[in-house]
């Protein structure tokens, strides 16, 4: 395979900001005979541009890494071959998609983070149910991020309506919102005014987002919540109109590597291969309680879960 990619000579890659840059990185370091090109950016964004260039019948990705929902979307909708890697079978049982078709390069863990500086007198989050009856010292604190916008805020808000039901995970949004909780434009956002203490309390962030600022100083705690925190995942789909599609299962299986996992690992993603470690400070995953979430069934019903989102908290989702 490595001499029929090189023969092709290039790749393109679409992806997530943060960790396909690391990726095509060590990729090129290895494969030095391949050229990469890349477009990153919001998740959303960059499925609706690879849908458009299939439409124009100018298919020019061949590789897609970024997150999930996403990932199984293109896959649905007939967009992308039926991959399966050669390095499936040194995958933990989170890397490996139930229905197929794709494979995960690297999770995330979404759970509560608040400044246990500003927050050191007040009382703490043990569990989402704290939310249906949120403590006095709670108001003005408390932010979120965008559902419609943000696929690791979905997949937190869906685990919410498929774990607590309507109701019951209703009454948790609502008592977020009526502790006067606001609406952040993204978790990064979330995580900067954690780190000052603008916002002390965040109703949920991901470790992506905050693992950096810890490392950092900032006097900023993660836990996972007593009903379980949420795993997300950045998955590999490869195009079925790949222009370059032996380098594109060379990368593939690149990223699934113990070589680039551990490269992940480093950078504080969680890696999805078996004897690879965790990122430093922060829970294994593996052993963490999540919340089930099933996120195919949750795309499917998106528009019912982001109504009913927008219906208990009063923020809009467009």
């Amino acid at each position: 395979m490595i001499a029929a990619a090189e023969k092709e000579g290039q790749i393109v890659v679409y992806g997530d900001p943060f960790t396909v840059p690391l990726l095509l990185k060590a990729f090129s370091a290895k494969y030095p005979k391949i050229k990469v090109t890349s477009a990153t950016g919001d998740g959303w964004q960059i499925y609706n541009r690879f849908v458009a260039e299939n439409a124009a019948n100018r298919p020019l990705m061949d590789v897609m890494y970024q997150a999930e929902d996403t990932v199984i979307t293109a896959k649905t909708s007939g967009y992308l071959a039926n991959f399966t890697s050669s390095e499936a079978g040194s995958l933990t049982k989170l890397g490996l998609p139930a229905g197929g078709g794709y494979v995960r390069g690297n999770g995330n863990l979404i759970m509560f983070a608040y400044n246990h500086e500003a927050m050191a007198k007040k009382p703490l989050p043990k569990d989402w149910t704290d939310y249906i009856n949120p403590p006095a010292e709670w108001e003005g604190l408390g932010a979120m991020s965008n559902p419609g916008s943000s696929s690791a805020t979905f997949a937190t808000v869906a685990a919410l309506y498929q774990t607590f039901g309507a109701e019951k995970g209703g009454a948790i949004l609502k008592g977020f919102r009526s502790a006067k909780g606001e609406l952040n434009p993204s978790m990064g956002v979330m995580a900067t005014k954690l780190q000052t203490g603008e916002r002390p309390l965040d109703f949920f962030n991901i470790t992506t987002a905050v693992s950096g600022i810890i490392a950092k100083g900032a006097p900023v705690t993660m836990a996972v919540p007593a009903s379980g925190g949420v795993a997300q995942f950045n998955a590999i789909g490869i195009s079925a109109k790949a222009p370059n599609p032996n380098a594109a299962r060379l990368l593939a299986d690149f990223a699934l590597t113990a070589e680039m996992q551990t490269v992940f690992s480093e950078a504080g993603v969680y890696p999805v291969r078996t004897g690879v470690a965790s990122p430093k400070g922060l829970p294994v995953l593996t052993e963490v309680k999540l919340m089930d979430l099933d996120l195919e069934k949750a795309l499917k019903d998106r528009e019912t879960i982001l109504n009913w989102w927008a219906t208990s908290t009063g923020f809009s989702y467009r």
